[in-house]
Parts: C-alpha cells; structure tokens; sequence
C-alpha cells in the first residue's frame, strides 16, 4: 500500500526496537528470601546484599521461621508465631495454680488466726475462771473467820454472864484447831481476874493460860501477845521482866495495834530497869496510839483496864513537861511517816 506524501502519512515505527540492556541489568539482581521472614529481596532495595531489607537479619545466621499457612500472604508473616498448644496450656493454668496457691496461704493463714483466737479465748477464760474461784475462795475465807468469830464472841458473852463451865468446851476444841482468837478466850478463861470470870467449872490454870496465850502471839494475835506483855511487866504469874515485856508489846505495836502502841509508849514513858525511858518514841508510839483509838473506839473485851488505847490522850498529857519542843516535833514526824508493819525507828 502506498500513500501520498501530501498526506503526511508514514508506516515508519515511531520508537526503534528496545535495545537488550535492560534484561542485562536485571541479571545483575539475585532474588534472595530471608530464612527467618521469608521476605523475598526486590530489585529496588537498598540493602546490602548479605541483609535482609525488612528484619535487618544477616541471612546466613537467621533462624527460618515455620512457613505461613496456606490462604495467607506474605504479610502475615510479620504476626507472632504461634506456641505448642502444650505449652499455651501450660501457661494458660500458670495463673491458676498461683491463685490457688494464694488460697491456700490464705486458708492456713485463717486456721492459725483462728486457732490463735481460740487459744486467747481459752487463756482469758482459764484467768478469768481462776480470779472467780479467787474470789469465791476469799468470801468463803471471808465468811468462815467471820462466822468463827461469831462464835467465839458467843463463848465470850457466855463466859462473861457465868456460864463459863458450859462454854469451856467450845472453847478449848476451837483452840486445839488452831483459831487464835479461842486460845486468847482460853487464856483469859483460865487466868481468871473477876468473880464470874472464875466460874469455868475447873480450877483456875495459870501455866496453861501462859502457854496458849503464847500460843497465839506467836501466831500473830496482838492481843495475846499484850496480855502477855502485861503479865510480864507487872509479874502477874510469872516473875517480872520488863525486857520481855517490851518484846511482846513491839509485836503488837509493829502491826499499828492500838493496845500494844500504848502499852510500849508507856512503858517507855515510865522506864522500868532495864528498860529506860525514852520520851521522844514514848510520844510517838503514844500519839499512834491516840489516833488508833479514835479510828476504832470499840474497847476489846480480852483486855485489861492497863492497856485500853483511850488512855493515850492522859499519857500524852503526863508526858509533856518532860519534852523540849523541838522533841515534840521529831516525835510527830516519826509519827506521821510510819506506816504499819514498818520498824518503829527506833
């Protein structure tokens, strides 16, 4: 077919042929697949060529990743590789082991709180139950001295209305059990010193007065140890000694006894070879004596007429001129500082 060339047409190509340098330069590329992403290495990456351009791992020291399963692309590759199912279940059960293990800590720590609870419980109680009985035990004490005292004060008034012989025996089987208050009416009861005194149905015994009135100073009772004290100073049954007189009146006075502050303040006041006088403590022991006796008024019926407290305020009076003032102040200060069951100080 030809053509006019005042068309303007040509069938020349337009191009001319490609040339065979690019399929060349491509040959230059060497399309390498990373062992551990599997990114297969393009044509346009700037990488170096021992480098995988996605994960910068150096291919002949990477670890190939298990393959992609089938109907995903190569980007799913970048996603974290799955665990063994036996270890996912492992550590799937990894928290519940240490919740029950926690339960567990805290079960044991419960039944030790509670069974430390329960032994605080018991411990309060076991005290609680050992003050009661203390307690009981002290008004059962309590209640026994006072009913036999009671009784004793019965015997007493019994003796002292003439009816000596009948109470006698009362007396004498309290006293062989040892109550000190029944050897102190037994003494007396057997010393006499009155007409109905002197009605006991025996003849009156001294000696054996002696020993059970020392019987229960011994014990701790003032009184006898007064009414011994008196026997020995006076010489009332047994030889005078007034040494031994005011060794039984400091037991009384030392436990704030009314009668024994008196009876040792006078004989101090007094002096009686070998004990001299003393009026410095015979003021305090006197003074104590005073103050004893308006804190109890009641007289005890066992007591001689020589050893009654009241008579303190008398003593006090005689005393006086004998005193500089200043020794009657030492005397007060002694007085207010004891306290009974201390040394006089003295």
């Amino acid at each position: 077919m030809t053509t006019n060339p005042g068309d303007g047409l040509s069938l020349a190509p337009l191009d001319p042929a490609p040339t065979q340098t690019a399929p060349a330069a491509a040959s230059s590329h060497v399309a390498r697949t990373c062992p551990r992403c599997h990114y297969t290495r393009q044509a346009s990456d700037t990488a170096p060529a021992w480098q995988c351009p996605r994960c910068a791992v150096v291919y002949d020291k990477a670890t190939p990743r298990p393959r992609a399963r089938a109907g995903h692309d190569e980007e799913d590759d970048t996603q974290p590789v799955p665990l063994d199912p036996r270890r996912a279940r492992a550590s799937a059960g990894l928290p519940w082991a240490w919740i029950a293990l926690g339960c567990a800590v805290l079960a044991g720590a419960a039944l030790l709180g509670w069974k430390w609870n329960g032994e605080r419980q018991r411990s309060a109680q076991q005290v609680q139950r050992a003050a009661s009985d203390s307690r009981a035990a002290d008004v059962s004490q309590a209640r026994a001295v006072q009913d036999g005292r009671a009784r004793i004060d019965a015997l007493e008034h019994q003796w002292r209305m003439g009816e000596g012989a009948q109470a006698l025996p009362a007396v004498r089987a309290l006293a062989d059990e040892g109550e000190p208050r029944a050897m102190v009416l037994l003494g007396s009861m057997l010393l006499g010193g009155s007409s109905y005194r002197n009605a006991i149905g025996q003849p009156l015994d001294p000696a054996e007065a002696l020993q059970w009135l020392e019987r229960a100073a011994r014990a701790g009772d003032a009184t006898a140890a007064v009414r011994l004290g008196g026997l020995y100073e006076r010489g009332e049954h047994v030889p005078r000694q007034p040494s031994l007189a005011e060794n039984w009146y400091l037991r009384a006075a030392r436990q704030g006894d009314g009668a024994g502050l008196y009876s040792l303040g006078m004989l101090y006041a007094r002096g009686a070879d070998p004990v001299s006088q003393r009026p410095v403590p015979a003021w305090m022991l006197l003074t104590l004596a005073e103050r004893a006796s308006r804190a109890a008024p009641v007289r005890d019926a066992l007591l001689t007429e020589q050893h009654y407290p009241s008579s303190a305020r008398a003593g006090l009076v005689r005393l006086k001129d004998k005193l500089h003032p200043s020794d009657i102040a030492e005397a007060e200060r002694l007085a207010d500082a004891w306290m009974p069951g201390q040394p006089l100080g003295f």
